[in-house]
Order: structure tokens, then sequence, then C-alpha cells
């Protein structure tokens, strides 16, 4: 899996997820986001935040806040929800992710939470 849509950098959303294999846990998803986050997601938990990010896009979920604290990660995924999408909360400051942003993050993580 991969951020890579065509175009150019400049239209490239500022997150990219990535396979990886954990010694114990197996296969896992990286999660990069504002170049200054790393979340490490099993794909039950990346599934699971998908779900989560279709909800508050398609107004299924009042939820104000989409929090995940990973099994294989020290790094924690917190993101406000906002009238325009959401904003990740990184090290280097908030990454606003707006509707379009965030079904393309979610699409990334687990394609199967947009089929329904």
């Amino acid at each position: 899996m991969s951020d890579t849509h065509g175009g150019r950098e400049a239209d490239k959303p500022p997150f990219s997820v990535s396979e990886t294999t954990h010694r114990a846990l197996g296969r896992l998803l990286t999660l990069k986001v504002g170049g200054t986050l790393t979340v490490r997601l099993t794909p039950h938990e990346a599934h699971t935040l998908a779900l989560a990010m279709v909800a508050v896009r398609d107004g299924k979920s009042a939820e104000t806040e989409l929090f995940m604290s990973p099994i294989a990660s020290d790094a924690i995924f917190v993101a406000p929800v906002g009238a325009d999408g959401i904003s990740v909360e990184t090290p280097g400051g908030p990454q606003a992710l707006d509707w379009s942003a965030v079904g393309q993050l979610a699409t990334a993580l687990s394609p199967a939470a947009m089929a329904g």
C-alpha cells in the first residue's frame, strides 16, 4: 500500500500508508502523517480507524474526536473532527485533512471500510 495517487508532488496528501512485518504481531500498516507522526497499526486497528473516519465523514457518527492507541506503536492517533474534516495531532503540529483526504486515508488503511 502507498500514497501514490499520480499527479504532482504538491497533489499528494500529507500522509502515507505502507506495510511492514512485526516479529510477534505479523503484518502491520505504518501510517505517517505530516512527516512527524508515525503510527503502526494491526490490520484490525487500521480497519477500525478507517470505519470511524468514514462514519464521521458521512455524518453517521457525531464523534468529535478520533483516538487510537495501537498495540504495536509508541505513538497514538488523535484527530479532532471539524466541519471541513479532521485535524491529526502530530509532534510537528496539527495536520488538517479535508473530507476528500479523509476518504483517501480510510481507503489506504482499509479498502473494505469504504465498501460499506
